[in-house]
């Protein structure tokens, strides 16, 4: 019984004596991070992160403006997932890469069509009208096919 108690007692001990707060981060570490961040290393990049998680449990008055700015950076900031697709200038090269590609395939389609030979004399709707009176008059039946009839 006696050592139930006391067992109790030292974890309610352990639980309620503060635990010491991890120290501030120096300025020159957390600084114009978004500069340095993409040339970090992964092993440094992991080790900031991890050191701001446990400076942002604390109370974020305590937090250096340095500290709030690269935390916020690190949440928030164009790198990994939220890094920007295209850079500056790439969209317009894209959209002027697609218009002349438009505009060269448009001019050949109309350099291959004007060589081309023109359309057989039986395309015409003269000689379409023709072959159907042609049929109509043999009696042949549309639905079983106008190729049935020799």
């Amino acid at each position: 019984m006696l050592s139930r108690s006391l067992q109790r007692t030292a974890v309610r001990f352990n639980s309620t004596v503060s635990k010491s707060a991890p120290r501030a981060l120096s300025n020159a570490y957390v600084s114009k991070l978004e500069e340095r961040w993409t040339h970090l290393a992964q092993q440094d990049q992991q080790a900031l992160i991890q050191e701001l998680k446990a400076r942002m449990e604390l109370p974020w008055g305590e937090l250096t403006s340095a500290e709030k700015k690269a935390a916020y950076y690190i949440s928030f900031g164009s790198w990994g997932p939220r890094k920007p697709m295209y850079n500056p200038g790439d969209k317009s090269k894209i959209f002027w890469t697609v218009t002349g590609t438009v505009v060269a395939s448009i001019i050949a389609f109309i350099g291959i069509r004007s060589l081309a030979a023109p359309p057989p004399h039986t395309n015409t709707r003269e000689w379409q009208e023709a072959s159907d009176e042609y049929l109509k008059s043999k009696n042949a039946n549309p639905f079983s096919g106008y190729s049935q009839i020799q």
